[in-house]
């Protein structure tokens, strides 16, 4: 990447350097494992200008979403659903959401989100990349449509039900490579004193938090206030709300409208002063970002190393994006971890990128002698370690950042 996708100044510095990786979510089938595999530098930039933080190298789209069968779903777990209730439950009463109002979801996934606002009695219309996705979709009664958000897909959507009282791009607008061109489309399909809502991981967290995992070649930016402040404004589209939550470690929620007077600067202007303040934007703060992420490298490779010269044997737990680019990051892979579990359907079977660890059922840690449990979504560690004490009381924890065995 030459120049800033927001802004398109040729100010970037490179802060983030985390090696050579696979996409993410490319879940590789039995079959897929002796065809090779393309793996891409993961590195970020920082724009100097408009201060986004963004991924240097970008995948092309179709390589990410059209080229391997897309794995995630939306509903996969206890703690995604009971997210996706309260976004429901909170973003209507905030928008004051009525039966027939028409909700446009853009990487709707399998239709959970959708399906909540169907039982509020509005009219609902996906759209997906993944071909695979949009039929489990239609499965569960939403209406959907294969493709990504461009004029021909959002014409389709507003066909039948008209412009949208809320536009959704929860977790996927972080994974646009053309920000300008999406907000254009998104205004010109949104009624007047519509909301274009959006949840993605917020950079400062990232940041404090050490959330390296949460980098992949999914995710194209890194979204603070400050961008998308001045993205939105760029784009004659104002922030009318800011919310923080914890899901994926740490995630802002925005709601934008194209009514200037609906803009709060006051609290637009208050997390910029935040951000500023904790330094999310000087290159000193990244370079103790790759110190502490390296240290902890190696604290998980000396306990793992450890105990595999014990001749234990080590699984991993949740195979999530996220845990693709720790295990790609720590240089793990099959010849070290068994397997990795997961409850979802559309993953079993399946191999992680890069690692070629296979995925099992969760149930295999009672069945097969495991000593050690990695937990690869760190964020929700506690859950996970809870969750999986009662499969197998036996087994031992490490949780990456504890330094310890939980």
């Amino acid at each position: 990447m030459h120049n800033c996708i927001i802004c398109e100044s040729n100010l970037l510095d490179r802060v983030i350097e985390l090696g050579y990786h696979p996409p993410a979510d490319t879940f590789l089938k039995k079959n897929e494992l002796h065809t090779g595999q393309k793996f891409y530098p993961l590195n970020c930039v920082l724009c100097k200008n408009c201060k986004h933080l963004q991924t240097e190298y970008i995948v092309s789209k179709e390589e990410r979403y059209d080229e391997t069968e897309y794995s995630y779903t939306s509903s996969n777990s206890k703690v995604a659903r009971e997210h996706w209730d309260e976004y429901c439950k909170t973003t209507s009463a905030h928008i004051g959401v009525k039966p027939h109002d028409h909700i446009i979801e853009f990487g709707s996934n399998d239709g959970y989100l959708l399906q909540q606002f169907i039982k509020k009695g509005c009219k609902v219309t996906g759209i997906d990349p993944s071909k695979n996705m949009v039929n489990l979709s239609k499965e569960n009664g939403v209406d959907t449509i294969q493709g990504f958000l461009d004029n021909n897909t959002t014409k389709k959507a507003i066909s039948e039900n008209g412009k949208a009282k809320i536009i959704i791009g929860n977790n996927v607008f972080n994974h646009i490579d053309t920000p300008n061109e999406a907000i254009t489309v998104i205004k010109n399909i949104l009624s007047d004193g519509g909301y274009f809502s959006l949840e993605v991981p917020y950079h400062k967290d990232l940041m404090e938090k050490f959330l390296f995992d949460t980098i992949y070649h999914e995710h194209v930016s890194y979204f603070s206030v400050s961008s998308l402040d001045f993205l939105f404004r760029k784009n004659n589209m104002y922030i009318a709300k800011i919310e923080r939550n914890n899901y994926h470690g740490g995630s802002l929620r925005v709601y934008a409208i194209k009514d200037k007077q609906m803009y709060d600067k006051e609290t637009v202007d208050k997390y910029i002063d935040e951000e500023n303040k904790s330094k999310i934007f000087d290159k000193e703060t990244y370079k103790r970002f790759m110190e502490k992420i390296i240290e902890d490298k190696f604290n998980v490779l000396n306990l793992i190393y450890q105990f595999k010269k014990d001749k234990k044997k080590i699984a991993a737990v949740g195979a999530a994006a996220k845990g693709n680019t720790l295990l790609n990051f720590y240089n793990l892979d099959n010849n070290i971890i068994e397997f990795v579990t997961d409850n979802s359907e559309h993953k079993i079977g399946k191999y992680l990128p890069g690692s070629f660890i296979p995925i099992v059922n969760d149930d295999e840690l009672s069945k097969q002698d495991i000593d050690i449990a990695l937990i690869l979504p760190w964020n929700i560690g506690s859950f996970l370690v809870e969750k999986t004490k009662k499969i197998n009381k036996k087994l031992e924890f490490i949780v990456p950042g504890e330094k310890k065995l939980i």
